[in-house]
């Protein structure tokens, strides 16, 4: 079922990154700090707006010559995903550049709108709900995977059509690259799926990665 929505490439792209910055980033995980790292292994963090914003800083790699775009960020959360949040849960944002293949991975709060600044190019956009007590990041178990919705995260009627039409989700998500380019902001809207409605789909993080063998290249 995610063979053709490039998670597992984009999971593999992590065991490729050293361990050591890996690690580092999965200890800050649940101190409060809401920790962001990327492909390089820079270790930073998300800074509260004043207006309640969690803007996850994106200024590691990109040259300064390069346009930005901000892009606004929601989550939402169906029942079935709400009961999953509780005690020593981790929520991830995983954003990858296909231009770059920088991989850019933060933590999120669920009571938080987020957002980011994004050179323009194509990304694709990824949340998890895992276990944040696990060892190590790639052991933890994974209880939901977000994909971008098709519409916009400030539509009012996204919750009724979905309420309505609740076993159908896979119409209500666009697992495709986001084209970011002038004339933003943007919106994106992730849309939380409890894993156990994905058929086959691997409980392990680290068994994401078995999915790459047949995930087209990004």
């Amino acid at each position: 079922m995610l063979k053709d929505i490039a998670v597992g490439t984009c999971v593999h792209l992590l065991s490729r990154m050293d361990n050591e910055a890996l690690d580092g980033f999965w200890g800050e995980v649940s101190t409060g700090k809401y920790p962001i790292t990327d492909f390089e292994g820079n270790l930073g963090y998300s800074l509260l707006s004043p207006d309640g914003l969690l803007f996850v800083r994106n200024d590691f790699t990109a040259p300064s010559y390069e346009h930005f775009e901000l892009v606004f960020g929601d989550l939402f959360l169906p029942d079935t995903v709400e009961e999953l949040l509780f005690k020593d849960k981790a929520l991830l944002l995983m954003v990858y550049s296909k231009g770059t293949q920088n991989l850019l991975l933060s933590e999120l709060r669920t009571d938080i709108k987020f957002m980011l600044d994004l050179p323009h190019g194509e990304y694709f956009f990824f949340a998890f709900i895992l276990d944040a007590g696990a060892e190590s990041f790639l052991d933890s178990r994974v209880h939901a995977i977000g994909f971008p919705s098709r519409r916009y995260s400030n539509d009012p009627e996204l919750e009724t059509f979905y309420l309505d039409h609740p076993v159908d989700i896979w119409e209500f998500v666009d697992p495709t690259p986001v084209d970011i380019k002038r004339g933003g902001p943007y919106y994106i809207n992730l849309i939380m799926m409890n894993i156990e409605q994905i058929p086959n789909c691997p409980m392990l993080f680290y068994e994401l990665l078995q999915e790459d063998e047949s995930t087209p290249s990004l």
